[in-house]
């Protein structure tokens, strides 16, 4: 395939990985309060995605930056990954009852995890130095419009049948997966393979501080995301499609921004444009307690958009560029635990809190602990890698 597309084709698989991943936050809700359980039973069972999250991408980059088999490294992760997370998606709305959807839906998160993280990996090495930030943001805008799907087309199909929108997921889920297998070509010749496991991330604090303030931002999206179309429809009086298009204009908003925020991430240092985003997303928050109304929600979550989409790219082109590329689906993987962790911790405390204390605490918890994100980003430098020192921050 011509170089020219590769950063493009690349993206394809997050469509699938967007989509499914915002079913967490819409359709599989839905589909568990059918069982009418309590929001910690909620939280508990959405918050597997980050519990599996925590260590199979670390495992899976061990294994997959250790690989050489003949079609690549990552691919063969990924094309098994998606086969198994597709068949327990479909599973997952025959549950009859809590313990076989907690069961189903811990399996379909760890498969998705499984084929999520090689896929990150692959994006780095499949395109040129100079389009990693392209890379990243059209992968976004993909993750975007994945997302959208979902969020308008998962309350139509949901209400003709609850079981569509999970037939939906699990077919693009896997489509997108398979085409890019077959379109994208592997280059791993210029990277020697690592000879040892060695978890030794503390020996580089530009990494450290990467991952500290990502643990930050997903602890305030955790508080967020599993609870979000249900204080909508109880608090603000809101219907759940209109909740579902406050979600839908968030992706659009972050589709818009995708690749002119990877583009300006390639030309000015990334640790502007993460502060950025941090910023966008903190203030959001911050005044989400005193939205009342549909069209203030739909303001607010047009700048989260934003803000998100502005972290997700530069998270991971920073990381490309701070660790050293023979192990860099190590630190991909490890940089999902701590992606993950915070959000199967806030998942849990969300739904105690709210349990305990109501939605009051709601926006203002989620709102400290991107505060606590910026602060870190705004004291840190971001070091890129080379194999004999430290060059210039980025």
């Amino acid at each position: 395939m011509n170089k020219k597309y590769v950063p493009y084709i690349i993206g394809l698989p997050n469509l699938g990985v967007g989509l499914l991943w915002a079913m967490n936050m819409s359709v599989i809700p839905l589909f568990i309060s059918k069982l009418n359980v309590s929001n910690a039973q909620q939280g508990r069972l959405i918050s597997m995605g980050a519990f599996t999250g925590i260590f199979v991408q670390y495992l899976v980059g061990l294994l997959s930056d250790r690989s050489n088999f003949k079609m690549g490294k990552r691919k063969p992760y990924m094309i098994m990954g998606s086969i198994l997370s597709a068949l327990f998606l479909t599973l997952l709305p025959y549950s009859k009852g809590y313990s076989t959807a907690f069961i189903l839906a811990f399996l379909f998160y760890f498969f998705l995890n499984f084929y999520q993280g090689p896929y990150y990996s692959l994006i780095p090495e499949a395109v040129d130095e100079n389009q990693i930030g392209l890379a990243n943001g059209f992968a976004r805008v993909v993750s975007v419009v994945g997302s959208a799907i979902i969020f308008m087309l998962g309350p139509k199909l949901w209400d003709i049948n609850f079981k569509y929108p999970f037939y939906l997921g699990a077919v693009l889920g896997l489509l997108t997966v398979i085409i890019t297998v077959f379109l994208v070509s592997e280059d791993t010749s210029k990277y020697e393979k690592p000879n040892r496991i060695s978890f030794d991330f503390i020996k580089f604090p530009s990494v450290i501080k990467l991952y500290l303030s990502v643990f930050m931002v997903y602890m305030s999206f955790g508080f967020i995301t599993p609870f979000f179309v249900k204080y909508c429809t109880t608090n603000l009086n809101i219907s759940n499609t209109d909740a579902n298009n406050a979600l839908l204009i968030l992706t659009l908003a972050g589709a818009v921004f995708a690749v002119p925020i990877g583009k300006l991430a390639d030309k000015i240092e990334k640790r502007k444009v993460l502060l950025l985003g941090v910023v966008l997303f903190a203030l959001s928050l911050a005044l989400g307690t005193f939205i009342t109304s549909k069209v203030a929600l739909f303001v607010m979550m047009s700048v989260i958009g934003i803000g998100f989409i502005a972290i997700q790219i530069t998270t991971y082109s920073i990381l490309a560029e701070i660790v050293p590329p023979e192990r860099l689906g190590e630190f991909m993987g490890m940089m999902n635990l701590f992606i993950s962790l915070p959000q199967f911790l806030a998942n849990n405390i969300m739904g105690y809190m709210l349990d305990t204390f109501g939605y009051r605490v709601y926006f203002p918890t989620a709102a400290i602990a991107m505060i606590i994100a910026g602060i870190i980003v705004l004291t840190s430098r971001f070091n890129k890698y080379v194999s004999k020192g430290i060059s210039n921050s980025i």
